[in-house]
């Protein structure tokens, strides 16, 4: 089974922090790979166009943010940039990078 995620927080989605699931906005389950990366690309362009940066990680790991959106972070008295994340997964696991799953 094939996950696509959306998410929003404090870091980007390739780091799979142990709380990671909290910062999911939505979640979408697909039985086979080639939906679940039309789904992805979908997520990808219309994030793409709202958000100036983009950085990707490995496999179908990406994280958007404009300069101005932020949270205050009380503990470290500061601003900390708000990332978009977009992640499309199988069985809740990065994909690894194979002949049978490039873009």
């Amino acid at each position: 089974m094939y996950q696509v995620y959306l998410m929003k927080g404090e870091y980007e989605p390739w780091w799979f922090f142990e709380d990671w699931k909290t910062l999911v906005l939505s979640e979408t389950s697909f039985p086979t790979y080639e939906e679940a990366v039309r789904s992805y690309n979908e997520h990808d362009e219309q994030l793409t166009s709202k958000y100036p940066f983009k950085k990707t990680k490995g496999n179908y790991l990406v994280a958007y943010w404009s300069e101005d959106e932020s949270v205050y972070c009380e503990s470290c008295e500061d601003d900390i940039q708000l990332y978009y994340g977009l992640m499309l997964l199988k069985n809740d696991k990065a994909i690894e990078e194979t002949a049978n799953t490039c873009n």
